[in-house]
């Protein structure tokens, strides 16, 4: 059975939101946390005090040093780091940051296709140059010859196949074989396809042959039927990332595995009522941490946007419309109603 790992996507898989998934859904084997990006010459503090959150509710395990498990209905889950950097100092910086709070494994992104990053040269604005590459898993190998007399650190990499054109990836693929890397994430677009255009398999299917690490899958997984076809078609597949079909579909995971938490015969009432709890941890957390309507809306309406196939039409339109926390807090007693109606 592949691992599932649960995509970063920003201003969506927040610290609260892993928590509510793990607790109410399960079935993922680790979740990526939205990248930590230097801003104002450090480590931005927003995205550190979101990971703080993993610190917050560690299991105890002394192995994870209380950093990268936390717990979701009394069992613990995985949380992993993710970096993104442009040079080698930033690297170092964001790197040293997570060390210091007890991170023991990091995921660099080379991914990233928006313009903002790109144009930063970080995420997959980074793939044509090799040589900055070359520098940052020469320092990956120096923290891992390090981690071997003190405490173990990995590293990981994801990417997509190039900003511009394929050759990007396969130019630095002896570079990643080189370096002791946990595995690889490839997503099969290029960057400046962000997330529309089609999959390029055939590429993805060479850097499967030639890639040395273990290599994660990421890119429109949306059904238990794919996941088993990847199986099927890559069986030396280390694992699946998925991001968007978790948020449309957050039983995916579960699903997939036949967990406790949810099977395959679940109903689409059972499903809509684990939404609505999985909804009351993110808003009564929104409630506590921001101030005035219009700061927790604009953080809670978001939680819906990906699951509009799954909510009535019209009660989905007042959702996303609702201006004032009472609006809000009425269309989602709509929402319940609905749920407890038709079960």
């Amino acid at each position: 059975m592949l691992k599932i790992l649960f995509a970063p996507l920003q201003g969506y898989t927040t610290g609260i939101y892993r928590k509510a998934h793990a607790e109410i859904f399960g079935g993922v084997d680790a979740y990526y946390a939205p990248f930590l990006r230097i801003e104002n010459g450090k480590p931005r503090e927003k995205d550190l005090r979101d990971l703080e959150n993993a610190h917050a509710e560690c299991s105890g395990n002394a192995d994870s040093k209380c950093a990268e498990n936390a717990k979701g209905n009394g069992a613990s889950y995985k949380v992993v780091p993710q970096i993104i950097a442009n040079s080698i100092n930033e690297f170092q910086a964001l790197t040293d940051a997570l060390l210091q709070k007890g991170f023991t494994e990091i995921d660099f992104n080379m991914g990233c296709p928006f313009p903002m990053q790109v144009n930063r040269h970080r995420g997959a604005g980074l793939l044509n140059d090799t040589q900055t590459v070359q520098a940052i898993m020469d320092e990956i190998k120096k923290f891992s010859s390090a981690a071997n007399e003190t405490a173990s650190v990995k590293f990981s990499v994801k990417m997509r196949l190039g900003q511009e054109t394929p050759d990007e990836a396969f130019a630095l693929l002896p570079i990643l074989n080189d370096t002791p890397l946990a595995h690889i994430t490839l997503h099969p677009r290029l960057g400046k396809q962000q997330y529309k255009g089609a999959l390029d398999f055939s590429s993805f299917e060479r850097f499967y042959s030639e890639c040395k690490h273990p290599l994660v899958y990421n890119g429109d997984i949306t059904s238990v039927s794919q996941i088993h076809e990847m199986e099927r078609r890559y069986p030396k597949l280390a694992g699946i990332m998925i991001g968007r079909g978790l948020l449309a579909r957050p039983s995916l995971a579960a699903e997939y595995k036949q967990t406790s938490h949810l099977n395959s015969a679940t109903t689409s009432q059972d499903f809509l009522g684990k939404i609505l709890q999985m909804h009351q941890i993110i808003f009564e957390n929104a409630c506590h941490t921001y101030q005035g309507d219009s700061q927790i809306l604009s953080h809670i309406q978001s939680f819906w946007e990906y699951l509009e196939p799954n909510i009535p039409k019209k009660t989905f339109k007042k959702i996303k419309k609702a201006g004032k926390l009472n609006e809000y807090i009425e269309a989602i007693s709509m929402l319940q109603t609905e749920c407890k109606a038709s079960n």
